[in-house]
């Protein structure tokens, strides 16, 4: 068993070193964020693995309020310390993608702004196992905090950003098909910039249910000036033919058609992951850091559980 376990934590260690190269080495720059892009693949990782380590936490905080065994505990403690962790690592990630994309390390977007909230509500669990001194009372008075703290966990992280109005997440940093840009609404004989590209609204011809807008793109990829004819059907209120914008991975695509008779533009890009290189690499550091968190919270758990039958038990 000792054996196993040994190279168990071989592996995983091999297992993360070949991820951080594939990610330097293999995974391609993303369109539109370029070098940036590659941060995909240890920042989503760790926040998944933080909601799986504060829900490891709820389950073992629920085990000891039911069993009062203080090994329960322990592996409660262990695992809000890695969810702390984790979560601070896909803070710090997510803080280097806003400085390269945004221009600031902090911009108090929503998901910014929630993960800061649940940095501060396991804070102050922390805080709680700190402040008081008798043991049962503290692993109890914890346990029921985690419980709680956990619901707050997924809503923080994945619910709530998702309902925000407004919101640079990801903001033309395409890590999903509905990462759109900002857009643009133009009507016949003007021009405006979307994102990096200059556009021109030519005309608009209806064909029975179907508008089709004749739109000049200037400047993409170097390219010389070329007309696009994306389309949007009236019934199903919905783009039809999504045109590709020549030599990138974007497309452009009419979103909605104003009162006034403007219509509204988009870019769209295929997913971060949708290529074999930067996919497999993703994978391979989801399966990686869950083998990590395992590998530590499994470490801690045994020095915790040496503090308690020393009788130094830990405060926090």
């Amino acid at each position: 068993m000792t054996r196993a376990k040994s190279a168990a934590k071989l592996a995983v260690a091999l297992w993360m070193i070949a991820v951080t190269a594939a990610m330097f080495l293999w995974v391609p720059a993303q369109q539109g964020l370029g070098n940036t892009g590659r941060i995909i693949i240890m920042h989503i990782p760790t926040a998944w693995l933080s909601t799986l380590a504060f829900f490891v936490s709820a389950i073992w905080s629920g085990l000891y309020l039911w069993k009062r065994r203080p090994a329960d505990d322990d592996r409660a403690l262990a695992a809000v310390e890695q969810g702390f962790l984790f979560t601070i690592l896909a803070t710090a990630s997510g803080a280097i993608f806003a400085k390269a994309v945004w221009g600031a390390f902090w911009n108090w977007d929503a998901r910014q702004t929630t993960i800061l909230i649940l940095l501060l509500i396991y804070g102050a669990y922390f805080a709680l196992r700190s402040a008081i001194e008798d043991v049962e009372r503290r692993r109890q008075l914890a346990a029921v905090y985690a419980l709680f703290a956990f619901a707050t966990s997924p809503f923080l992280t994945y619910v709530l950003p998702r309902l925000a109005t407004s919101t640079l997440h990801p903001n033309c940093a395409f890590i999903d098909q509905t990462a759109n840009c900002e857009g643009i609404t133009l009507a016949p004989g003007r021009v405006g910039a979307l994102n990096d590209t200059v556009i021109a609204l030519q005309s608009v011809e209806r064909r029975g249910e179907l508008l089709v807008a004749t739109v000049e793109v200037r400047g993409v990829g170097g390219a010389a000036p070329t007309l696009l004819r994306p389309s949007y059907n009236t019934v199903s209120k919905t783009g039809v033919d999504k045109i590709d914008f020549p030599g990138t991975g974007l497309t452009l695509v009419i979103e909605r058609v104003n009162a006034d008779g403007s219509l509204f533009f988009n870019q769209e890009a295929q997913s971060q992951l949708s290529n074999t290189a930067t996919l497999t690499t993703f994978l391979a550091a989801v399966v990686g850091f869950t083998g990590l968190f395992w590998w530590i919270w499994g470490l801690r758990v045994r020095i915790l559980g040496l503090q308690r039958s020393a009788g130094h038990e830990a405060l926090a």
